[in-house]
């Protein structure tokens, strides 16, 4: 067991969610740029009224986010685990396939869509070395492992 993993494996989770947040807020800027530049209106303008900012603006964002990083995650396979050289393999060995890997991203984009959901599966993440199993391992049937070369 690489002693190292629940360290990388974290890592990557920071790394995916800080990139996550930074599409997101990429794709508010361009809502806002079509606004003010083409007088193209977006899903909605972006201003600093907080309450259009929490009704219309975030919910879009998040959407147009949530569908890019799927095809991301079913493309290429996460960013961070690229840069830390873990991968997604069944629990009980063997190669995990795209069914099982787009599985375990629909439960953590579901899980995720809530405050509470982001911060149980941090905690599965460091509080479990020996299987290295999280909320979206557990219903996918996978488990992460450093990267075989």
């Amino acid at each position: 067991m690489d002693s190292v993993l629940p360290f990388r494996r974290f890592a990557s989770w920071m790394i995916d969610r800080l990139l996550f947040l930074g599409i997101g807020i990429g794709i508010l800027y361009v809502i806002q740029e079509l606004d003010s530049r083409l007088g193209i209106r977006g899903p909605a303008s972006v201003n600093f009224d907080l309450h259009e900012l929490l009704a219309i603006q975030a919910p879009v964002s998040l959407l147009i986010t949530y569908a890019l990083w799927l095809f991301l995650i079913v493309k290429f396979g996460p960013p961070g685990r690229r840069l830390t050289s873990t991968e997604i393999r069944k629990h009980r060995g063997g190669s995990a396939g795209r069914l099982r890997k787009l599985l375990r991203a629909v439960v953590k984009i579901a899980l995720h869509l809530t405050l509470i959901g982001l911060v149980i599966d941090a905690v599965f993440i460091l509080r479990d070395q020996r299987e290295r199993r999280s909320i979206p391992d557990i219903f996918a049937g996978t488990m992460v492992t450093p990267r075989r070369r």
